[in-house]
């Protein structure tokens, strides 16, 4: 709240009923002062105050919401094309959640789609939303509360989903004990709580478990390894940028391979 037009005016005030010679002059010039200083100066200033602040915070917010869409539009596809129960759950936070209107619903919807549609990776958005909000922690951990309430609309968690969620668990600096917290809100807790472990985030990409053999993973290394080679995108006339995401998710996929094979050396 501004008060300098207060505190000046009050003091104006004060010297001049105090110079008329009224009893109690400069105490009732100093209120008389203060209230015409803050109708004729600081209110003034504390509606422009007011509205800058407010445009600020929309702006913000927008950012926010974009962010929310991108980021909930690729966990939604990562397990296979979107379905009726991901699409509700956008509804909901647009119409319930978020309170969007019609033009900021038309907003949100294009946000998605682009983002669904993009072959730009995951990771890429989580570190821009990173970038962008490192410095307000709740709203980090709210982002990933919806990273998982996207990925639970359906009732089941996909590796692939799963994967995702390590990674922006990674990005955005999450510990494995706040990653479980907001897991077992939607997916039932286990009873031993399972220790973080660097590789994890390797078993998610195969679709693997730490207690399986390693010959069941290799046999899961080679489903993906041939599903996901560059050469059989390339023989069936796939674009430039799909063999491109194909490259890296082969990458990805050899790489955790071998990370895990390395550690049960």
């Amino acid at each position: 709240m501004e008060v300098r037009g207060k505190i000046l005016a009050g003091i104006a005030g004060m010297v001049f009923f105090d110079q008329l010679g009224f009893p109690l002059g400069g105490l009732w010039g100093f209120f008389v002062g203060a209230t015409l200083g803050h109708w004729f100066f600081d209110r003034q200033k504390d509606r422009s105050i007011s509205e800058h602040e407010f445009r600020a915070y929309r702006r913000r917010q927008g950012e926010f919401l974009y962010h929310v869409f991108s980021l909930c539009a690729k966990v939604a596809k990562a397990d296979a094309p979107v379905n009726k129960q991901e699409v509700d759950l956008m509804e909901r936070l647009i119409r319930q959640q978020f309170r969007l209107s019609d033009n900021g619903r038309k907003h949100a919807i294009r946000v998605w789609k682009e983002a669904k549609d993009s072959t730009t990776p995951f990771e890429q958005y989580a570190r821009i939303f990173y970038r962008d909000f490192a410095r307000e922690r709740h709203t980090v951990l709210n982002m990933m509360d919806l990273l998982f309430a996207t990925a639970a609309s359906d009732g089941r968690l996909h590796p692939r989903e799963e994967e995702l969620l390590l990674r922006a668990a990674g990005i955005f600096h999450i510990s494995r004990l706040q990653y479980d917290r907001i897991k077992h809100r939607y997916y039932q807790a286990p009873r031993e709580q399972p220790r973080w472990s660097p590789l994890d985030p390797y078993y998610a990409i195969l679709g693997a478990q730490p207690g399986e053999t390693l010959e069941v993973i290799k046999q899961k290394f080679r489903k993906l390894a041939m599903q996901w080679h560059p050469d059989k995108l390339t023989a069936r006339g796939a674009s430039t940028e799909a063999v491109r995401h194909a490259k890296e998710k082969f990458q990805q996929i050899n790489e955790a391979y071998e990370k895990i094979v390395d550690s049960r050396k």
